[in-house]
């Protein structure tokens, strides 16, 4: 099991964002998460690479707790279980004053994780495989919405992560960029990559998830295979959810 996540709980004052949250992820699977806005699903994808401390419950990555029923492992030893989990964020979190080339290097050289010469051949490697061999020297300011989050993905994929979370890695780009974003995690799926991606796209979770979540209220209300969430939804809260999308989707 890639990841294990057990009965995970999370408040922020009053409000319980995440009310006993409990999946796994075995490797190579591609999960969706889907529901309403406020239903914890960004925080819980958080929780999973340590972003989002949770108050109780624990999760696995490989086998091995970093938290475990509320407690955290020492900085050291987190930072070492979560080395090879990535994620890519709906807003690019690029830093831009710096080159896509900077951008994609800085950290894994920094990191001592590998060498400055063997980060940059690593960097023209990804770029070319998302479409962005030309851009390599090019300031995020100079780039689409959907470029940024293509350097974004590659960025991520610099460390060889067993694991990537995605978080509505779509929802900051016009509809028409949207496509080349969904084109590069298609790919990754195709190469059996590990994926968790909080997502709106529904025709993505329909035909690339192995398993779609849906969470309402900070728990998880289903979770089935694609063709039962969106052919036969078993939960009422998940038909009017779906039935609201589809009446979004028609307006526009």
């Amino acid at each position: 099991m890639m990841i294990q996540v057990n009965n995970i709980k999370k408040a922020f004052g009053d409000n319980r964002v995440l009310r006993g949250v409990t999946f796994g992820v075995e490797r190579g699977e591609i999960i969706s998460v889907i529901g309403p806005s406020g239903s914890g699903k960004s925080t819980m994808l958080r929780s999973l690479i340590g972003l989002e401390r949770i108050d109780d419950g624990s999760i696995a990555v490989n086998g091995e707790k970093f938290v475990d029923n509320g407690v955290y492992v020492k900085e050291r030893e987190m930072h070492r279980i979560l080395s090879h989990s990535g994620m890519v964020f709906q807003h690019f979190n690029l830093f831009p004053h710096m080159s896509v080339k900077k951008n994609m290097t800085c950290a894994p050289v920094t990191n001592r994780l590998m060498t400055r010469a063997e980060a940059e051949e690593k960097c023209h490697t990804l770029l070319a495989k998302v479409g962005l061999a030309d851009k390599l020297d090019a300031m995020p300011s100079s780039l689409s919405g959907g470029q940024k989050q293509r350097v974004a993905i590659a960025r991520a994929l610099m460390t060889n992560p067993d694991i990537l979370l995605f978080d509505e890695p779509t929802s900051a780009l016009d509809p028409e960029l949207t496509g080349e974003v969904l084109e590069v995690m298609k790919q990754l799926a195709a190469e059996h990559m590990t994926m968790i991606v909080v997502t709106h796209e529904m025709g993505f979770a329909r035909y690339i998830s192995d398993r779609v979540i849906f969470m309402d209220q900070g728990v998880i209300a289903v979770d089935e295979k694609p063709e039962e969430v969106f052919a036969h939804p078993s939960n009422a809260r998940l038909s009017a959810f779906l039935g609201a999308v589809h009446t979004k989707e028609a307006a526009n």
